[in-house]
């Protein structure tokens, strides 16, 4: 993602941290240490909050939020009600499995 950012390759990166290009990809392709991510950051000058801030909401809790907002307080405390009676009814359930 930060490489895509700032418009730095993976050969110029490679170069501006003394590492080999095999490891950058590696690093791209993986889950590296936040220090790493942090190293790549101030290499390729991209601010760090905006590479560990979420780039765009997931549709899926946006819509989930917008019905929210749309509820009054009594149809949320409705629902957190169903959803506390459906956890409990599961933990019973398990419960009585064993």
């Amino acid at each position: 993602m930060i490489l895509r950012r700032s418009g730095v390759s993976a050969d110029e990166l490679a170069s501006r941290l003394g590492v080999a290009e095999a490891q950058v990809r590696a690093w791209a392709n993986g889950d590296p240490p936040l220090s790493v991510v942090d190293s790549v950051a101030q290499a390729c000058s991209v601010d760090l909050a905006k590479v560990l801030a979420e780039p765009e909401p997931d549709p899926h809790d946006v819509g989930l939020l917008e019905t929210t907002l749309a509820m009054t307080v009594d149809q949320r405390m409705q629902r957190l009600k169903a959803h506390v009676r459906f956890v409990q009814a599961g933990r019973a359930a398990l419960r009585n499995a064993q």
